[in-house]
């Protein structure tokens, strides 16, 4: 395998958009596009296809009829993608490829028991492994969306990129050297469901045929005779009980967890390369190793979430909160397990960093202030040592989780916990 190019789509859910008509397209223009339609996929995965060809098909018409309503606003984003999608024009269509249709499947299902996020599987295979072990042709990219069951609603996250400066799913999904897909929607533990496109430039195996599933054209035709119901999901962090997460702010829910994840990505850029991060941070970290990356655990983000409300609700910024309770305890009762002599005593603390101020709204400017932790005169810096791994105890500490609150008195709450569960 030549290269092969990993970007996540972790992005907010689109509540309730659905596209309005259908009729400019030709039967023909249909017909082509379906390039699943007799394919064993389920009904939403044979429209991803659809979707992601007429995109490629026609990207001006596609922009006019079914991503109509995604398109509103004057983010940047959008108005990226429409310059995109006008320029998309008989492009090739991506058809099914049975061991791309695999990996696609086995990431999304591990993915998914597991609770977790990003392109490596649960027990390190790289992502370049997995699809190339199956799937042994040139090129091949790989795109995951979380969130979703609706195969619309997936493309258009996917094409939107919101929040990816790269915009890479929607490179993905429009470049024209790809014209081999496998996608796969399964349920996931934290996000309700996620969806893996994996993309090749050859149809090494076709996909077999079935002959039951030949009706995605009708369900495509028939969008509109059924209104979207009502979808309750919030703009949260999951947990690993498969229920939604902790209900963020919801005057401002969009851009806390956007910056929930900013936070996350920054912190681990840091860690992988300190020092070129002293000038920034100001502080000199040219003494400070570098740090395998920090994994997102949805039990340690519900506990973080919890804990930066609670301060807002009950007025207190400190580690212990007014019922004399510390985060250890709190941790193990969500189900993250720890030694009992770790919170033996309830007000003990050993992973927590929190801070506080109206102007640390964004991830970037939480993570500076605990990384600058009083700056080259605090001789302590727990907050960073606690980040950054640098002790011999949080240096074995990987699993992460933040949680961010708006309100009360100082403007904005952050809680971030990095644990383990024993020595």
């Amino acid at each position: 395998m030549k290269k092969i190019f990993i970007i996540m789509a972790m992005l907010i859910a689109m509540q309730g958009l659905r596209a309005q008509t259908y009729s400019e397209w030709s039967n023909q223009e249909l017909a082509k596009a379906n390039t699943a339609q007799n394919t064993n996929l389920s009904q939403q995965e044979k429209l991803v296809f659809l979707y992601c060809n007429l995109a490629r098909l026609d990207g001006a018409k596609f922009m006019r009829t079914y991503a109509a309503k995604y398109l509103t606003g004057s983010s940047p984003y959008v108005a990226s993608l429409k310059r995109d999608l006008q320029q998309s024009k008989n492009r090739p269509m991506l058809y099914p490829e049975k061991n791309l249709c695999f990996t696609a499947a086995l990431h999304a299902d591990d993915m998914g028991k597991h609770g977790m996020t990003g392109h490596n599987s649960s027990d390190g295979t790289a992502c370049f492994s997995r699809i190339g072990k199956y799937y042994k042709c040139g090129n091949a990219a790989e795109n995951c969306s979380y969130g979703y069951s609706d195969a619309l609603d997936i493309v258009m996250q996917l094409l939107l990129d919101d929040g990816l400066p790269s915009v890479g799913h929607r490179v993905n999904i429009l470049n024209a050297t790809y014209n081999a897909m496998g996608t796969s929607i399964k349920p996931h533990e934290g996000y309700r469901y996620n969806c893996v496109q994996d993309f090749g430039e050859k149809i090494l195996t076709p996909m077999a045929s079935s002959s039951s599933s030949n009706n995605s054209i009708n369900q495509l035709n028939n969008r509109n005779n059924n209104p979207p119901q009502n979808d309750n999901r919030t703009n949260s962090r999951p947990n690993n009980n498969g229920n939604q997460g902790p209900t963020l702010p919801s005057n401002n829910s969009y851009t806390s967890s956007n910056e929930i994840e900013n936070a996350f990505n920054y912190l681990n850029a840091i860690r992988k390369n300190p020092a070129r991060y002293s000038q920034e941070m100001g502080v000199n970290l040219n003494g400070i190793k570098a740090m395998p990356e920090l994994r997102w655990n949805h039990t340690l983000a519900k506990v973080a979430q919890e804990k930066a409300q609670d301060m807002v609700d009950r007025d207190y910024f400190a580690h212990v909160d007014p019922d004399g309770c510390g985060i250890n305890i709190k941790i193990n009762a969500a189900g993250y397990t720890l030694r009992n002599d770790w919170y033996d005593d309830a007000s003990k603390n050993y992973f927590e960093s929190l801070g506080v101020g109206s102007n640390i709204s964004t991830g970037k400017s939480i993570i500076h202030l605990l990384i600058n932790d009083g700056g080259a005169d605090n001789d302590d810096a727990g907050h960073r040592r606690h980040l950054l791994g640098i002790d011999d105890f949080w240096s074995n500490c990987y699993d992460i989780g933040i949680g961010m609150a708006k309100g009360g008195q100082y403007g904005y709450y952050w809680c971030v916990i990095i644990a383990k569960h024993n020595f």
